[in-house]
Formats: structure tokens, C-alpha cells, sequence
């Protein structure tokens, strides 16, 4: 692994860490809901239907998650 390469590596490891910290913040379901949406690629609906919800409920959810992170990064 070159220099850069593994400077790249590092930079990633931290975001990760620090993105994980602010993902704590989260109830378990807000945690998921954030998961399957911005790291799968789910869309509302579709992860209405896994936590039985309506695509609805699970828009606010995300939502109120964001300004949650939104907050803790804030602080």
C-alpha cells in the first residue's frame, strides 16, 4: 500500500469511527432506518416493509435521525 494510499485508509478509518459515534445517538431503529437508507440504498417504502411501518412513519423517523446527528455534531 502506497503513502497516499494508506493515508486515504486512515482518513476513512476515522470518519468511520467518528460517523459511528454520532450513529450511537440513534435509537435502534432510527440506527437502521439510517443504515438502510443511505449505506443500502433503500428507499422508504421499502424499508417501511421491513420494520412494518408506513413509508410515512419511516420518513419521519429519518428525519428526526438526521436532526439527531445534526445536534450531536452541533455540540
Amino acid at each position: 500500500m502506497g503513502e497516499s494510499n494508506m493515508y486515504g485508509y486512515i482518513e476513512n478509518c476515522i470518519e468511520n469511527m467518528i460517523m459511528e459515534e454520532f450513529l450511537n445517538e440513534l435509537d435502534e431503529q432510527e440506527h437502521k432506518i439510517i443504515m438502510l437508507y443511505y449505506w443500502w440504498g433503500y428507499r422508504d417504502a421499502e424499508i417501511g416493509k421491513f420494520l412494518c411501518e408506513s413509508q410515512q412513519m419511516v420518513n419521519y423517523k429519518r428525519n428526526r435521525a438526521l436532526r439527531k446527528i445534526k445536534s450531536a455534531i452541533s455540540k
